[in-house]
């Protein structure tokens, strides 16, 4: 009973933050689930003009993480977490006024904007608040909180839909989901930064080993999204989905109760095992000659990506001065986002040359390589020292 109070009493500080990005991210991923059908059915789009929706938003917090955490440095965590919150609100409204898709991709991409400014500030902030020996934990459990953000809004935004509420009640959940977001926001006391002793590069110098290590593990999720379903169909197997949704329950049990081990066995060594471990799953996904063998794959490549990314995240914070970290770790974030990008579409063309288990063997040698600069990371450069 004394250790449950005493951990309640430990992460109290982090709720607020914790519950904002969930709120945020509750309005992201209803409008995400909704808005293939909006363009197909609203506005009479097709299916090039859903990808362009749907991949405006990432593209957009891939421009505004890393100027954002320049900015929460030099200007406050709390300014810029409540800009973000407010404009995905502001987002959020625009929808139920966009009436052609010329309107819709610039509302996706002030939704990526406030997605990036509010993610990247409060984990920022997150790291400020956390004693070094739980920084780790600590940004791992705010990545489950946005995980869990997206994958709920997009089941309340299909509930609504389906429940002839319409497009304008899933936009005005969305709108009332990112104010929450901001009151929790507004409430809480802003943090005393230290001041900054010059202003950082865009890109980190700090971000770029762990960013590049982040993008070539991002590359096996996007195959793992993209194309299980077809290439357990082309085996005559079927079930992929399966396999995905197994992805996502180890990917959250892992990280809950296994979330410590970057800050209790160093963040180098879990990042590469971790990457190693998705290399494994991903090969088990290539080779299943069942659907219990992909959803063992599935399994495994969760377990892996759970830990990879607090793991290289808290490689960043070590290595970055405690003044520039916001900019760091949105740098560092956008390498993830440019891995989404660009692996869905080099798995289809992988596909397209080869075949769909070859995808899987090509994300495998990624893992290992992402594995591999883990490793470099671990024997590399000396850490700056950064004051807990």
């Amino acid at each position: 009973m004394t250790g449950r109070f005493e951990a309640l009493r430990f992460y109290a500080p982090f709720q607020p933050l914790f519950g904002a990005i969930f709120c945020c991210l509750l309005s992201v991923g209803a409008s995400l689930a909704v808005l293939p059908l909006y363009v197909k059915g609203e506005l009479h789009g097709g299916d090039v003009m859903v990808g362009v929706v749907i991949a405006a938003i990432a593209v957009s917090a891939v421009v505004t993480r890393p100027i954002a955490g320049r900015y929460a440095d030099r200007r406050g965590y709390k300014r810029v977490m409540l800009a973000g919150a407010v404009t995905c609100g502001v987002a959020s409204l625009a929808y139920l006024v966009a009436s052609n898709e010329v309107v819709l991709v610039a509302v996706r991409i002030l939704h990526g904007a406030g997605e990036g400014m509010i993610y990247t500030a409060g984990a920022a902030w997150l790291v400020l608040l956390s004693p070094a020996a739980r920084r780790g934990r600590v940004v791992g459990l705010y990545g489950i909180f946005m995980w869990t953000g997206i994958t709920l809004g997009a089941l309340i935004g299909t509930l609504i839909l389906k429940s002839s509420g319409g497009y304008t009640a899933v936009w005005l959940f969305c709108v009332a989901a990112a104010a929450v977001g901001g009151l929790l926001v507004a409430l809480k006391p802003k943090p005393e930064q230290p001041a900054p002793t010059a202003r950082p590069p865009l890109v980190a110098p700090s971000a770029v080993l762990p960013g590049i290590a982040l993008s070539l593990a991002a590359f096996g999720y996007a195959a793992l999204a993209a194309f299980v379903v077809l290439h357990l169909d082309a085996r005559g197997i079927g079930g992929g989905i399966a396999a995905f949704n197994a992805y996502g329950f180890t990917y959250v049990g892992v990280r809950l109760f296994l979330g410590a081990l970057p800050d209790k066995l160093g963040p180098s060594r879990v990042a590469l095992w971790s990457a190693l471990v998705e290399a494994v799953g991903l090969l088990t996904v290539a080779v299943a000659p069942n659907l219990v063998v992909a959803v063992i794959g599935g399994l495994i490549v969760g377990a892996g990506l759970s830990l990879l990314f607090p793991a290289l995240a808290l490689v960043v914070i070590n290595r970055t001065e405690q003044s520039q970290q916001g900019a760091a770790l949105g740098a560092f974030t956008s390498f993830w986002d440019i891995g989404l990008a660009a692996g869905g579409p080099l798995a289809g063309l992988i596909a397209t040359g080869w075949n769909y288990p070859g995808i899987y063997y090509t994300m495998t040698a990624c893992a290992v390589a992402s594995a591999a600069l883990a490793l470099v990371e671990a024997t590399g450069r000396a850490r700056v020292p950064v004051p807990s």
